[in-house]
């Protein structure tokens, strides 16, 4: 469960990217540092790294295995929001992933799948698509909205792998 100072979407965004910057800085247990990242970002000290820093990391990887599961043939990307649903159709909205992966996750978005799953996000998944849902929360003007206690809990839910490249 995210801390009592995450109410709004723009909040809990900054908060989750906070946490993918503190394991960058091997402070992923220093709440503190977190906390300050989170402000930061919140009133603009900091950004986040632009899309293309995941999609450099991507390229990096190489379209080599599915970034679900690891698998190695049958690859095509994925849409981490899916197109039906509003996501863009741009490689920082997309990752490669196997047929299987692919078509289990379907139409539904990274919380949705996941929620089903008991593996871990990756984390250039977590860090594409918290940018995408920023993005996406700004255009509808829910940033400074307050979080329902169901989707605050459908996020609090999620492990991530938050392993610093």
């Amino acid at each position: 469960m995210p801390p009592s100072a995450v109410k709004t979407y723009e909040d809990l965004i900054c908060y989750e990217y906070a946490r993918l910057i503190a394991a960058a800085a091997g402070m992923a247990e220093n709440y503190g540092f977190v906390m300050d990242r989170m402000k930061k970002l919140r009133s603009g000290e900091i950004e986040m790294s632009d899309v293309v820093r995941e999609d450099r990391y991507q390229v990096q990887d190489g379209f080599s295995a599915c970034v679900y599961c690891g698998a190695e043939s049958d690859l095509s990307f994925d849409h981490l929001v899916p197109t039906s649903r509003g996501g863009p159709d741009t490689i920082s909205n997309q990752v490669p992933a196997c047929r299987s992966c692919n078509s289990s996750k379907g139409d539904r978005d990274v919380i949705a799948w996941y929620g089903e799953r008991s593996t871990d996000i990756p984390r250039i998944v977590w860090g594409k698509y918290l940018k995408l849902k920023y993005e996406e929360y700004g255009r509808d003007d829910l940033l400074g909205e307050t979080i329902p206690d169901a989707e605050e809990e459908k996020w609090a839910g999620l492990a991530v792998d938050r392993t610093p490249r």
